[in-house]
C-alpha cells in the first residue's frame, strides 16, 4: 500500500496500531490487553484524536494518534459519536441503556437522563435474551446525529429497539414500529433526507420513509433475505455517487446461531445501487462463502471509492470472550466494492477498527 495511513485494529483482547511502512503495514503499538473494544471513532479534522469504547471497562480518548490513552468515562461503554458539525460535541452510549454528552471534546460529560424517563412500556423492551439476563445488559449500539440538523438524534439499542429525539436529547419517543425482534445495530439517513432512514439488525434490514415511525424490510437479493433467523446485518453506509451506493455487512445468522449450528459466519458484503430495493453479493476477491463476518466498514480518508473491511469469526455485542482470538483479515476495495484484496490477510478476529491519515 502506498497510502500514508494509520490503522487502529481491535481484536478480542486488545488493540493494535499499524502504520504504513515500506509499502506495507507494520504494528507500532499494542493497548488494552485482555479487554474487548466495541467501537472506535475519530474526527476527520483532528486525525490524531480517537475515542475508544471498551466493553465493561470505560471510554477512552487519545490525542496523540494512539501513543497514549486517557480514561474519560467509567462503565460499560459501547459506542461514541462525534457531532458532524462541531468536533467539541461528543456522545457516548453505555449499558445498561444510557447516553452521555460532552461539549468540550470529552473533558467533561453529562448524562442525558431524559432517556430514563421514557414510558415504562418502552423501557420494558430494553431486555436481553434469557441466557444473558443478570450477566449482560441492553446497551446503546449506535448514535445517529443528523448531519443537517444536529438536534435530531436517533439511537438504536442492542436489544431494545430505536428511540428518537428532535430536541437534542431533551425528550425521546420510541421509533420501533414494524420491527419485531428489537436487536438493533447501525442506522443512518438517505443522503440529504430528513425522513428516510435505514437500520441493520440481528434479524433483518429495514427502511423507514417517515422518520422511523414505521419500518419495513428491504432484503430483495440478499442470500438469506426475509428469513426469521438468518438475515443478519451489521455495519453499513452510503458511498457518494449518483446514485449513491449502499454497502452492507451481512452474515448467516447471529453469533448465537453460529454457535448453536456449529458453523462459521458465512459473511457477505452486499451492494445496492437502487436505494436498497435490490441487493447483490460482492464476490470478486472474496471467498464464497467467507469464513468471516465483515464486522466493520471504514471509509478511506482521501479516496471516496476506497473502503476497508475488518473481518472476523468471533462474536460481538453479547457472548464475546476476550481469550478466544479466532481468525480474521483486513481487506480493501478501491472500486466501490466491485473487487477486493487483502491488506492484512492473517489476523485474529477483528471486532472494530478505525483508519486515519498519518
Amino acid at each position: 500500500m502506498n497510502d500514508s495511513l494509520r490503522f487502529y485494529v481491535a481484536f478480542n483482547g486488545g488493540l493494535t496500531v499499524y502504520e504504513s511502512r515500506g509499502g506495507g503495514l507494520e504494528a507500532c503499538g499494542e493497548f488494552f490487553q485482555g479487554k474487548t473494544l466495541e467501537h472506535l471513532t475519530g474526527s476527520r479534522s483532528q486525525p490524531e484524536r480517537l475515542f475508544a469504547a471498551v466493553a465493561f471497562d470505560g471510554g477512552y480518548r487519545t490525542d496523540d494518534a494512539g501513543k497514549s490513552w486517557k480514561k474519560m468515562i467509567e462503565g460499560d461503554v459501547r459506542c461514541f459519536s462525534v457531532d458532524p458539525r462541531d468536533d467539541r460535541v461528543v456522545y457516548a452510549g453505555l449499558g445498561p441503556v444510557e447516553l452521555k454528552r460532552s461539549e468540550d471534546g470529552g473533558e467533561t460529560w453529562e448524562s442525558l437522563d431524559s432517556l430514563q424517563r421514557m414510558p415504562q412500556e418502552v423501557q420494558d423492551q430494553w431486555c436481553v435474551p434469557d441466557i444473558y439476563r443478570g450477566v449482560q445488559f441492553p446497551h446503546v449500539r449506535n448514535i445517529f446525529i443528523h448531519p443537517d440538523d444536529t438536534n435530531l438524534l436517533i439511537v438504536p439499542l442492542e436489544h431494545g429497539g430505536i428511540v428518537r429525539s428532535e430536541d437534542r436529547g431533551a425528550s425521546w419517543e420510541d421509533a420501533s414500529a414494524g420491527i419485531d425482534y428489537l436487536d438493533m445495530h447501525d442506522l443512518a439517513n438517505y443522503p440529504g433526507s430528513r425522513d428516510r432512514y435505514y437500520v441493520s439488525s440481528a434479524r433483518g434490514f429495514f427502511r423507514s420513509d417517515d422518520r422511523g415511525r414505521q419500518w419495513r424490510r428491504v432484503e430483495d437479493g440478499m442470500p438469506w433475505g426475509y428469513t426469521e433467523m438468518y438475515s443478519y446485518s451489521h455495519e453499513w453506509f452510503f458511498l457518494p455517487g449518483d446514485p449513491p451506493r449502499m454497502m452492507l455487512c451481512g452474515g448467516r445468522g447471529s453469533p448465537g446461531v453460529w454457535r448453536k449450528e456449529s458453523t462459521h459466519p458465512h459473511g457477505v458484503v452486499l451492494l445496492s445501487d437502487d436505494e436498497g430495493s435490490n441487493w447483490r453479493t460482492a464476490s470478486n476477491g472474496l471467498d464464497e462463502p467467507m469464513p468471516y463476518m465483515p464486522w466493520v466498514l471504514l471509509r478511506h480518508p482521501h479516496d471516496p471509492d476506497a473502503v476497508f473491511a475488518g473481518m472476523g469469526d468471533g462474536a460481538r455485542g453479547f457472548g464475546f470472550d476476550p481469550t478466544q482470538h479466532g481468525a480474521g483479515a483486513l481487506y480493501v476495495t478501491r472500486d466501490r466494492g466491485d473487487s477486493w484484496e487483502p491488506v492484512l490477510p492473517e489476523l485474529p478476529s477483528i471486532l472494530t477498527a478505525w483508519v486515519a491519515p498519518e
